[in-house]
């Protein structure tokens, strides 16, 4: 194979995986069939579909995920309430009310601390 063939398959290849669609995150509330109900006042973590944890608690340090960790997507259900996620890599975000977080982007999530706050401080 041309050096120049092998070029153009390997670009082919690259623009494939990047129409590859992303998975829709989760909806704030899980069918009924799941059991898994992501109601306010929580912070849920996902693997696809399914739900892996909940958490409701404000905390003063982090919470160290076990069934959560590496969750594919954070969905922050409270109203003032900022998610502060930590991931593996050292790298933190910030999970404002009412949003929904893509976590691969950043890293494998590892640790949650729910603050008081909407933009994650103090």
């Amino acid at each position: 194979m041309g050096l120049h063939l092998r070029g153009l398959m390997a670009a082919a290849g690259v623009l494939a995986a990047a129409t590859v669609p992303l998975a829709p995150a989760p909806s704030a509330s899980a069918s009924p069939s799941s059991g898994f109900d992501c109601g306010y006042p929580y912070v849920c973590f996902y693997v696809g579909e399914d739900g892996v944890g909940k958490f409701k608690d404000i905390t003063s340090g982090w919470q160290t995920l076990t069934r959560s960790r590496g969750a594919e997507y954070v969905v922050n259900t409270r109203h003032d309430d900022g998610a502060l996620l930590h991931f593996t890599n050292g790298r933190t975000a910030c999970v404002k009310p009412g949003a929904t977080l893509h976590a691969p982007s950043i890293g494998t999530v590892d640790k949650l601390r729910i603050t008081d706050s909407a933009q994650c401080r103090g």
